[in-house]
């Protein structure tokens, strides 16, 4: 038995149809099983072998789910739950269970995608920007307005420790598999930081792609506009969402890995479910876990390929934001 809960949501929905071929208990508000009721979670949770939590908002949940899933003997796996989630459950510990958190697009695809482009000279510089136009839920807007925590604007990495204010946002720059010219907000987040430690990097920047609505619904302070924001950009264009890397190794090799996609709530599913299977097949063990630490690259691209193309490159030209503009006629 598998349990989905917020299955009535986006990607929990998803979630549980990619993992139909298992029992799957379905979870939600409407169905009885409220995440903040101690009692309807509890009796939600036995009998389950994994429990898959896909509701939200993650940082007022916390632990509870978790928690819940321990109790009644099952293994853990949350679409979400960066930091805080991990930091809590890495403190009283997990009674012999698997947690696997960050189990999503970003937190997780954005930390697992980047061990595909370490070579044999490793991994000297990365560069990441991930954004598009893509629909948000309340529960993720909620997320988002709430993700100072997890990292620092215009902040880069260098020389192995985080240096503040190092970037500046850049307007209307062309990139590589973004369809249009796009605006960027450097934030490097927590997991960029475990990132470049893991993969030894020495220069890292990270930037988030976003729209000048979407900016101002930041600044207003509120998840309701930051959802209509989300929605009024969409107004007329196909939703788009685009994860580029670029690293480059001490020799000077560069290799680009893209990603793209229609549907961040099919991918994060597509995730999600991928590790729930890794954990009813063994691993990684007892224990909390990031999913980028764990889950093998290979394949979750093999699992995310029904709803996301991914790419490498060994062509694309060094991507670099600032860098001015070649005025025609100029050599």
């Amino acid at each position: 038995m598998i349990g989905v809960l917020g299955a009535s949501g986006a990607v929990g929905r998803t979630v549980a149809a990619l993992l139909a071929d298992h029992e799957v208990r379905r979870g939600s508000r409407s169905s009885g099983a409220d995440a903040y009721d101690p009692g309807a979670l509890a009796a939600f949770c036995v009998g389950c072998r994994v429990v898959v939590n896909c509701a939200g908002p993650s940082h007022r949940l916390g632990d509870r789910v978790a928690r819940a899933a321990f109790a009644a003997g099952a293994d853990y796996v949350d679409a979400a739950g960066d930091d805080p989630l991990h930091d809590l459950l890495t403190r009283s510990g997990t009674a012999g269970r698997t947690a696997i958190v960050s189990a999503g697009m970003l937190p997780g695809l954005s930390g697992l995608l980047p061990r595909l482009l370490a070579g044999p000279g490793g991994v000297a510089r990365l560069d990441v920007f991930t954004g598009g136009r893509d629909r948000l839920t309340p529960a993720a807007a909620e997320d988002v307005l709430l993700s100072g925590g997890y990292g620092e604007a215009l902040a880069a990495w260098r020389g192995g420790v985080r240096v503040s204010r190092a970037l500046s946002p850049a307007e209307e720059v062309e990139l590589p598999y973004f369809p249009e010219r796009v605006n960027l907000h450097p934030y490097l987040t927590t997991e960029a930081e475990r990132v470049a430690r893991r993969l030894g990097v020495g220069e890292s920047r990270w930037y988030t792609v976003t729209s000048r609505e979407r900016v101002l619904a930041l600044a207003q302070g509120s998840a309701a506009d930051l959802e209509r924001a989300a929605a009024l950009e969409l107004a007329g264009r196909t939703p788009y969402y685009v994860m580029l890397f670029q690293g480059s190794d001490a020799q000077g090799g560069i290799r680009t890995l893209a990603l793209r996609t229609t549907d961040t709530s099919a991918l994060t599913a597509a995730v999600a479910a991928h590790a729930a299977r890794t954990v009813l097949a063994g691993g990684p063990g007892p224990g909390t876990h990031y999913a980028a630490d764990v889950l093998d690259p290979a394949a979750v691209l093999s699992a995310i390929a029904p709803v996301a193309q991914a790419g490498l490159s060994t062509t694309v030209a060094p991507l670099d934001p600032h860098a001015p503009p070649i005025e025609e006629g100029e050599l």
